[in-house]
C-alpha cells in the first residue's frame, strides 16, 4: 500500500473511533453541561475553587 492510502485508512479509523466515543459518552456529556449551567457556567467566575 502507498503511504497516502495508509494515512487515509488511519484517518478513517481514528475518526470512527472518535465518533463512537462521542456517541457512547453523549448522555453523560449532556448531564455535565446541565450541571455546569446550573452552577453558573462562565458567569460563576472564581466562586467555586
Amino acid at each position: 500500500m502507498s503511504g497516502q492510502r495508509v494515512l487515509k485508512a488511519q484517518a478513517v479509523l481514528v475518526g470512527g473511533a472518535a465518533l463512537a466515543a462521542l456517541c457512547w459518552e453523549w448522555p453523560s456529556l449532556r448531564r455535565e453541561m446541565r450541571i455546569w449551567r446550573m452552577s453558573g457556567g462562565f458567569r460563576a467566575g472564581n466562586r467555586y475553587p
